[in-house]
């Protein structure tokens, strides 16, 4: 006996398993997107400031162990080559917004 298959009974099913995994990954991948930024922007980056005493010269770079403020660094003021003082220390979110 032959079985008379119509080709939409056959096609439409397929064009709807496709069209929902196609949204299904949409919304997934959309959902990572969004965890993985989050994550990003939590992270912190930490920074020292230093200052001239003599002329004022600052200067910001980032943080290093055994940093405290009041410590005077090798470091020389490009203006009038006197040490500089760490006058801060701080912390900033990053993101990429």
């Amino acid at each position: 006996m032959l079985v008379n298959i119509d080709l939409y009974t056959i096609i439409i099913p397929i064009l709807v398993t496709v069209a929902l995994a196609v949204a299904l990954f949409y919304v997934v991948a959309r959902d990572l997107r969004n965890i993985t930024s989050a994550v990003v922007a939590r992270r912190m980056s930490e920074y020292t400031t230093l200052r001239c005493p003599t002329c004022g010269y600052i200067k910001v770079r980032e943080f290093r162990p055994g940093d405290y403020v009041g410590k005077v660094e090798e470091e020389k003021c490009p203006n009038d080559g006197s040490n500089l003082m760490i006058v801060g220390i701080g912390k900033e979110t990053l993101s990429n917004q």
